[in-house]
C-alpha cells in the first residue's frame, strides 16, 4: 500500500467492563514511513457515571500514545453524539450523560489519516436508600435495623458506627446491646461488581436508635442498724408510674423503716416496665460471745475469735487493741484484749478479755546445722534440749532429752511441764563435708594387664575441678574437669599412646565452705606421673 494512500482505521467497539486505556489495538503497521505500535484511541476518566451526582466525566483524544512526536493542534477531532459532549470539536470533552451512551470519536492525524474509537459510558441511576423509621424501644437488644434502596442492582452495605452490631455490612443486622445511637447507614454500587475503574456510586441514610428505659436499680440488699431511715429510689423520672410491693405506695421514692423485701414495678409513659427487688436488715449490732477470761499455753498460744453469731448482718470489720484487724488472732502474752465489731450497715458492738498465759517449757533445739556423716562413720552425733520435764517426744520415737543420730534428717521433739503446756522444737541436719581432697596416682601401667590401666582422677568434697597434664616439653597431652574422669595413655588426637615417662600435673579446685553454697577461692596443686609399660 502506498504510504500517501488515505488510511482509515476503526476499532471495534469496546465492551464497559474493559478499561479505555487497555483497549489499544497492538499491532505493527507503517504510516508514513515510520513503524507504529499503537493506534489513537478514546482515553476516560471513569468508564461509569452517577446519575443525580452532579459530576463530570472527562475523554480525550489519545494520539501523543499514537505518535509522542506529533502536534496535537495539526489535528482534527469530531465526537458523536455531539449534542451530549461539551464540544464535539476539541480533544478533550467532559460529558454528564443520562442514560448509558456510546461515544464515537474520529481523530484526522496531519497527514489525513483517519482514525476512530467508541467507548461505552454506563450510567448508574440515581437511586436512594431507606433505612426505616428511627427505633424507639423499651429495649433495644435483639432488636433489628433494616435498610433498602429503590433500585434492583446490587450494592454494598455499610453502617457506621459498627457499635452494638451484629454485622456492619449487612441491610439488617441485629442490635447485641442497650443502646441510643444515631447510625448511617451507606449503599454502595460497588467498582468491584458493577465496573471496571473508579470508586462508586453511593447513596446514604440515618437512624436513631434510642433505648426508652434505662436499667433500673434499688442497689444491692442493705443492712442497717435499728431506729435508723433507708430511702429506696430507683432514679427514675417523676412522671413514670410507680407500684411497690407495700401497699398503697406509689411515690417513686419509698422510705424503710422496718425489715423486709421490697420491690418495684416502674413504667414509663411509653408502657415499658422495669423492675427489681432489694432486702433490707434491721439489726442491733454485731452479737459477740467471747468469754470474759481465757487461760492457756504460751505456745501454740490462745486462739480467740470474735466473729459475731449473727453472721447475716456481714461483712464485719475488726479492730483488736493490738492493731490486728481479723477475727481469729492468736495471743502469746498475759493481758486484757478489747475488740470493736462493725456490721455491714455500721452497727457496732465490742468485748474486753482477761487472757492468762500459762508458760511453756523453756526448751529449743540447735539451729539446723551440718554434719559429715560420710567421713567419720564411727562418730555418733547427739541432739539435747533441757533436761528436767515431765515428759520428751521425738519424732524419731524417743522419751528421753537427747538422742544419738548417725544420718540427715529433719528431727523435733515435744517438751511438756508440769501445767501441761508443750513446746515444739524442729531442727535440720544436713549431710556436709567441708574438707577437700584431691588423689592422683604417681605411675599407672597401660600395658593391657587388667591392672593399673588408666590415670584415674580421684578426690571428694570437690567442686569446678581443672586438671591438666604436660609431657616433658609443656605441651598438653590430657585434661579433665570431674572427678571420676580418667585416661589411657592417648595423645590428644586419640592416633596413638604417648611414650613411657614422666609427665607433669597441674590442678586447681574450689569446693563448699558451709551447707548454703558458699564457695572456696581455688586451690592450687600440682605434681607428677610416670607411665611404665
Amino acid at each position: 500500500m502506498p504510504f500517501n494512500t488515505l488510511m482509515i482505521f476503526k476499532i471495534a467497539k469496546r465492551k464497559p467492563s474493559v478499561h479505555t486505556t487497555l483497549l489499544c489495538i497492538f499491532s505493527i503497521f507503517m504510516v508514513g514511513g515510520m513503524v507504529r505500535a499503537q493506534l489513537p484511541y478514546i482515553a476516560t476518566s471513569q468508564n461509569y457515571f452517577c446519575a443525580g451526582s452532579g459530576d463530570e466525566v472527562t475523554m480525550y483524544c489519545n494520539v501523543l500514545a499514537f505518535d509522542p512526536t506529533t502536534n496535537v493542534e495539526n489535528w482534527s477531532f469530531s465526537w458523536q453524539p455531539a449534542a451530549d459532549v461539551s464540544n464535539a470539536s476539541e480533544q478533550i470533552v467532559t460529558i454528564s450523560p443520562g442514560s448509558t451512551t456510546e461515544f464515537f470519536a474520529t481523530m484526522v492525524a496531519p497527514d489525513g489519516t483517519v482514525f476512530e474509537d467508541a467507548i461505552t459510558i454506563t450510567v448508574f441511576p440515581d437511586f436512594s436508600v431507606d433505612a426505616g423509621s428511627d427505633l424507639a424501644v423499651c429495649s433495644t437488644i435483639a432488636e433489628y435495623l433494616s435498610a433498602s434502596v429503590d433500585i434492583p442492582d446490587a450494592v454494598e452495605w455499610s453502617w457506621e458506627p459498627a457499635l452494638g452490631l451484629s454485622n456492619a455490612n449487612v441491610s439488617g443486622p441485629q442490635l447485641l446491646q442497650e443502646i441510643t445511637q444515631l447510625y448511617t447507614v451507606t449503599a454502595t454500587i460497588a467498582a468491584s461488581t458493577a465496573f471496571s475503574s473508579g470508586n462508586a456510586c453511593t447513596a446514604s441514610d440515618q437512624i436513631e436508635v434510642i433505648s426508652i428505659f434505662p436499667s433500673m436499680s434499688l442497689g444491692p440488699d442493705m443492712v442497717v442498724c435499728t431506729g435508723e431511715e433507708v430511702t429506696l429510689d430507683p432514679g427514675l423520672p417523676i412522671n413514670y408510674d410507680y407500684e411497690w410491693s407495700v401497699a398503697g405506695e406509689t411515690l417513686p421514692v419509698l422510705s424503710v423503716t422496718s425489715p423486709g423485701t421490697f420491690g418495684l414495678n416502674a413504667t414509663s409513659p411509653e408502657g415499658c416496665v422495669q423492675s427489681d427487688v432489694v432486702e433490707v436488715t434491721f439489726t442491733e449490732g454485731p452479737e459477740l460471745a467471747l468469754p470474759d477470761t481465757v487461760f492457756g499455753c504460751e505456745f501454740p498460744g490462745i486462739v480467740l475469735d470474735a466473729t459475731p453469731s449473727n453472721p447475716n448482718t456481714g461483712p464485719f470489720q475488726y479492730t483488736w487493741s493490738t492493731g490486728m484487724n481479723e477475727a481469729l488472732v492468736t495471743l502469746n502474752e498475759s493481758g486484757i484484749y478489747e475488740v470493736l465489731v462493725s456490721d455491714a450497715g455500721g452497727c457496732t458492738a465490742s468485748e474486753t478479755v482477761l487472757v492468762q498465759v500459762l508458760s511453756s517449757p523453756s526448751a529449743s533445739l540447735p539451729a539446723d546445722t551440718s554434719f559429715c556423716f560420710a567421713d567419720f562413720p564411727e562418730v555418733s552425733y547427739q541432739l539435747a534440749v533441757p533436761a528436767g520435764f515431765p515428759t520428751y517426744a521425738w519424732t524419731t520415737g524417743e522419751q528421753g532429752n537427747l538422742i544419738s543420730i548417725d544420718e540427715p534428717g529433719l528431727y523435733g521433739v515435744v517438751v511438756t511441764n508440769d501445767l501441761g503446756c508443750s513446746n515444739e522444737q524442729m531442727t535440720l541436719v544436713q549431710e556436709f563435708c567441708s574438707e577437700p581432697a584431691l588423689f592422683v596416682p604417681s605411675a599407672f601401667t597401660p600395658d593391657g594387664d587388667g591392672l593399673n590401666e588408666t590415670l584415674r582422677i580421684e578426690g571428694k568434697n570437690l567442686i569446678e575441678l581443672d586438671f591438666r597434664l604436660y609431657n616433658r616439653w609443656g605441651s598438653l597431652v590430657w585434661q579433665a574437669d570431674t572427678i571420676g574422669d580418667y585416661w589411657h595413655g592417648q595423645a590428644p588426637d586419640r592416633t596413638h599412646y604417648v611414650q613411657d615417662d614422666l609427665y607433669i600435673w597441674k590442678a586447681k579446685y574450689r569446693h563448699y565452705l558451709d551447707a548454703n553454697g558458699q564457695l572456696s577461692p581455688y586451690t592450687e596443686a600440682s605434681g607428677s606421673v610416670r607411665i611404665l609399660r
